[in-house]
């Protein structure tokens, strides 16, 4: 694990400690979305470093997302979700710089909401309606 990614999976697993951990997932999705919500404003007033290093931060927190997952106890789903973030995580790299970056950003954000309110629902049912 990188530096970046073991201070990824540190987070989630401080934010596991204060909350459920799946309203952990939540609020780190919160996270990514907002980073990546901060970084096409960035990109588009041309601060392209700022955009960047926004990237990268939200990139971090979805490998850390990733190197919690518990691939024994979870099997295909743990599977399926690793792969999720994989996708995600080359997506957000690989958009970076094209002329149409914000927008397949805009694009990749609706995926990221949608995952977010999923894990919410399950939160909730997980948490007994808390």
């Amino acid at each position: 694990m990188t530096p970046s990614h073991s201070q990824a999976a540190i987070a989630y697993r401080q934010a596991a400690s204060t909350v459920s951990p799946t309203m952990a997932v939540v609020r780190l999705y919160d996270k990514v979305i907002l980073l990546t919500t901060q970084a096409v404003a960035a990109m588009e007033a041309r601060r392209i470093e700022e955009s960047h290093k926004l990237i990268t931060r939200a990139s971090n927190i979805l490998k850390g997302l990733r190197g919690c997952i518990d691939s024994r106890r979870g099997g295909a789903l743990a599977e399926q979700l690793s792969r999720m973030y994989t996708a995600q995580i080359v997506a957000l790299h690989s958009s970076f710089g094209t002329p149409d970056a914000p927008e397949r950003y805009r694009k990749l954000l609706v995926g990221l909401r949608d995952l977010r309110e999923a894990w919410a629902v399950v939160a909730q049912k997980v948490n007994g309606g808390a």
